[in-house]
């Protein structure tokens, strides 16, 4: 009997990591690729970036080796599309080659979560946690597609799981140093994020002698230089400088007003009214768990199944320093270091899903705190807890994988639009004119087409954004091929690529189509 229960003891944690492991495993790889169907527009930009860069040394504007992009105009973040090159050169630019890094990250969350959570508490902490991270939905749907600013609560994550390893005879200082300079690279909240967490968090540590001054040096001195390109692009684009070229990298000037710059409120007329109105926006994600984009969230489930938000509030309250709070003050200050910086991000941007996307992992640290202390006055809370989250998870994934999530995404990710341009493609060699209803569809054509740079780059022209808020500019053309159905009007044998409900702006030529699922191609006889 004595063995069988120092067995249990034994294996319990090692059993229970496995599960929570092959629970989010799977979670995260069902019909991976294919769900959400097709290639939304930021996905296709970042993995033509990455083909570019990998075959020819430059990005589609011809700019080699740049630390930040300039997509579609205003910018966008470069670090996902360098860790993509080896997937790209593998496999090329489709939906499973694009979301593959970010569905390994969502992965590799989980152990790094436990890992954290180990060393700030016990095992039964870090393993509440682990189960939270794989059971999220915001985390689910975050691993299964890939914008590019998706990857940087995995290298915040990382950063905060090597500070939380770090003491004064290991350098896991510095390692931690490494991965949130990188955070400036995955994503632009973190100029703001990365830097409000170490002043909270690397005076306290050096304070109860957990670093060293010299470890501290070394790896702020890291930091540094590893930060200094993205700096020198915010200088160049904040002062509107030139182009900096330091022997193969660019560091752009961006040809309209950085994103970074329309969406901070520092840069506006009146930053505190909108420091204030962030602040509303901020509260109203944080409490309604939506925004206005579909494809960040899946209803009625919110982040983290909509009703979570007091248990949310009160798990935050436990790792402030009040007086009731006795136990590991200084672990809960990092989880609050981490849920005071990604409030900062919320009040300097008019936050979503995504632009909040740093949050989530504290939010997730915060409810599991929240469970632990409860289960010391209650102990058979915890069975209880996971039995509930288990039961929401489930309904999750059958609306997650159901029809109506997928007909939603299907319209918002462009499912047809590939096989449309390459049907195309191959049966007009006359100017092919594209739907005018669906957001920056050249990027395909640039994704299908992969044309040199020096093939188009001097001859685009562009309209410039109406918007300051949306500083995204509109194609007019490149090479045959048109952005707006009436510019192949000239041309009786232009091709027209469709919506559904759209029919060739010229009634006078008879069309053969073809249907290619949210697009058709039609064809003149």
């Amino acid at each position: 009997m004595n063995a069988l229960k120092n067995f249990i003891n034994r294996w319990k944690i090692p059993l229970l990591f496995t599960v929570i492991l092959i629970i989010g495993i799977y979670a995260r790889t069902w019909e991976f690729a294919s769900l959400p169907p097709g290639m939304n527009v930021d996905e296709a930009s970042i993995g033509t970036e990455a083909y570019y860069l990998y075959k020819f040394g430059m990005d589609r504007y011809g700019m080699t080796y740049p630390v930040h992009l300039i997509s579609w105009g205003s910018g966008q973040n470069a670090l996902y599309a360098y860790l993509l090159i080896p997937f790209v050169a593998l496999k090329g630019i489709n939906a499973f080659s694009v979301r593959l890094p970010m569905m390994l990250a969502g992965i590799l969350s989980l152990p790094l979560i436990f890992i954290a959570g180990r060393r700030l508490f016990n095992d039964k902490f870090a393993l509440l946690a682990m189960f939270f991270m794989a059971v999220s939905p915001w985390h689910i749907v975050n691993s299964r597609w890939a914008v590019e600013s998706n990857i940087m609560p995995f290298l915040f994550l990382a950063g905060f799981t090597a500070l939380t390893l770090a003491d004064s005879k290991n350098w896991w200082l510095l390692v931690s140093s490494i991965f949130f300079a990188s955070c400036l690279y995955a994503y632009g909240t973190a100029y703001v994020g990365v830097p409000v967490f170490l002043l909270l968090t690397i005076p306290l540590l050096l304070k109860l002698k957990r670093v060293t001054a010299k470890q501290v040096v070394i790896s702020a001195v890291i930091f540094f230089l590893l930060a200094l390109p993205i700096g020198l692009f915010i200088i160049v684009n904040t002062f509107k400088l030139e182009t900096i070229h330091l022997g193969l990298m660019t560091i752009p000037r961006l040809p309209v007003e950085a994103r970074y710059e329309t969406m901070a409120a520092v840069f506006g007329k009146s930053p505190f009214a909108a420091i204030a109105a962030n602040a509303k926006i901020m509260f109203d994600v944080l409490w309604t768990q939506s925004d206005a984009f579909p494809w960040n969230f899946v209803e009625p489930f919110g982040y983290f199944y909509k009703i979570t938000f007091p248990l949310i509030l009160f798990g935050f309250l436990l790792t402030l320093p009040f007086k009731f709070v006795k136990e590991n003050r200084p672990e809960r200050w990092l989880i609050a270091a981490w849920m005071l910086a990604s409030f900062a991000v919320g009040i300097i941007h008019p936050v979503n899903l995504t632009r909040f996307n740093l949050v989530f992992t504290p939010i997730l640290l915060c409810i599991a705190l929240l469970f632990v202390d409860i289960d010391k006055r209650l102990p058979h809370i915890t069975p209880i807890v996971v039995v509930i989250f288990s039961i929401a998870f489930i309904f999750f994934n059958r609306a997650y994988h159901g029809d109506e999530y997928r007909k939603v995404t299907s319209a918002i990710f462009n499912e047809g639009i590939i096989p449309a341009i390459e049907y195309a493609t191959d049966k007009s060699d006359s100017l092919i004119c594209f739907t005018d209803q669906q957001y920056s569809l050249y990027i395909y054509v640039l994704l299908t087409q992969k044309y040199h740079p020096s093939e188009y780059v001097n001859d685009l022209e562009w309209i410039d954004p109406i918007d300051p808020a949306d500083p995204a500019r509109t194609l007019l053309a490149l090479k045959q091929f048109r952005f707006k159905p009436d510019d192949c009007l000239s041309d009786p044998q232009a091709a027209y690529i469709l919506t559904l409900k759209e029919t060739p702006p010229n009634p006078d030529i008879e069309y053969k189509d073809k249907k290619f699922t949210k697009f058709v191609v039609w064809l003149p006889k």
